[in-house]
């Protein structure tokens, strides 16, 4: 990469340096490998809070099914489920509280996910209670 040259009036050799369009030709490369490995990690990341809320929503409705189970009602808030359901309900991975409704025989807890508003594609629902036993049967 570097070149000797000789100096033709003093007689010494002098190494050459790169020149600038080489220095923004690397940075160019370099700015390219750094954008496709961001690109994929953010995928990763996205994928990652998806399945953790997921889970997370299981959980919920697990606590909820073990209720219903042991008081043959549903809960009218996730409060009601702590601590002996649940230890703790925390919020999504995007920062919003998980969501809980009852829904005729059955119900719904969710998350509005990365755009934190209903709608748009992106909500994660698990839904559950029918057919779940009561109490007492």
């Amino acid at each position: 990469m570097f070149a000797v040259q000789k100096n033709r009036k003093t007689g010494r050799t002098a190494a050459r340096g790169m020149t600038l369009i080489e220095i923004m030709v690397v940075l160019v490369i370099l700015g390219l490998i750094a954008g496709a490995i961001g690109f994929n990690v953010f995928k990763q990341l996205q994928s990652a809070q998806a399945k953790s809320a997921q889970l997370d929503l299981k959980a919920i409705s697990n606590g909820v099914d073990l209720y219903h189970v042991e008081t043959g009602q549903w809960p009218d808030s996730l409060t009601q489920l702590q601590p002996k359901y649940l230890k703790e309900v925390h919020k999504d991975p995007w920062g919003s509280d998980y969501l809980y409704v009852r829904t005729g025989d059955g119900y719904d807890v969710y998350s509005y996910g990365p755009d934190k508003a209903q709608g748009g594609g992106d909500d994660i629902t698990v839904h559950g209670g029918e057919g779940t036993p009561t109490a007492g049967k």
